[in-house]
């Protein structure tokens, strides 16, 4: 157990040293973020936000960052969403009042919103991938900026809506999701994964290193003594 435990310090420091990214999960169905459930129906008679019971169809549907100015001339004329996309961290509205468990249902024919607050960390986040599954339309925004979305007939597949969001700068990001329903049943999944960058071994590491491998060979030799 002692081998194993020097060993895996040893490959941890080469690890850290090298620079190399990981991938890691950032976001899925456990996370939790500020949630709205007050919106109530964003209704305006077409995609993309149809009418309800699919009274005005069940279109496929998809939206990308030069739909923004459509997209939030409908996202901000809604009193209970408040100032998310400016201020996710006071967003005013009918917000939750700190982070909350995210239900993968809600109330048919209605929308509700999340805010997750990412921490990217003293290196940032690249490579993130965001995937989701929706019934019926999911709409995304990244610290404010439009992404994309999409309004889908069926069920919840998982990367049935997937964005490439490239890199998160350090500190704190917001991932913003609004999640439109016009049908007979809601539902909801999510996963986004990034590379993590570790961090260059410094100098002091350098000499740690050096010394669990010291006290290694001193060990082999008291033992072949």
């Amino acid at each position: 157990m002692k081998n194993f435990v020097a060993g895996l310090a040893v490959a941890t420091l080469v690890s850290l040293s090298s620079g190399a990214a990981f991938a890691a999960t950032i976001i899925d169905g456990t996370t939790q973020g500020l949630y709205n459930s007050g919106i109530g129906d964003l209704n305006v008679g077409s995609a993309p936000f149809p009418c309800p019971n699919v009274g005005c169809g069940d279109p496929n549907v998809d939206y990308g960052p030069g739909d923004a100015a459509l997209i939030n001339g409908i996202v901000n004329t809604s009193a209970a969403l408040g100032n998310w996309l400016t201020t996710p961290t006071t967003p005013g509205g009918t917000w939750s009042g700190g982070p909350v468990n995210i239900p993968s249902t809600w109330s048919i024919n209605s929308e509700t919103a999340i805010i997750y607050a990412i921490d990217a960390g003293a290196t940032g986040l690249s490579n993130v991938i965001a995937s989701f599954g929706v019934d019926n339309g999911l709409f995304v925004w990244l610290n404010g900026v439009f992404q994309g979305g999409h309004l889908r007939s069926g069920g919840v597949a998982a990367n049935e809506f997937v964005l490439n969001l490239g890199s998160l700068g350090v500190g704190m990001n917001y991932l913003q999701v609004l999640r439109e329903d016009h049908g007979g049943s809601t539902g909801y999944s999510v996963l986004v994964t990034g590379d993590v960058s570790a961090v260059p071994l410094p100098a002091a590491g350098w000499l740690m290193l050096a010394g669990i491998g010291g006290l290694a060979a001193l060990r082999r030799r008291r033992k072949a003594a």
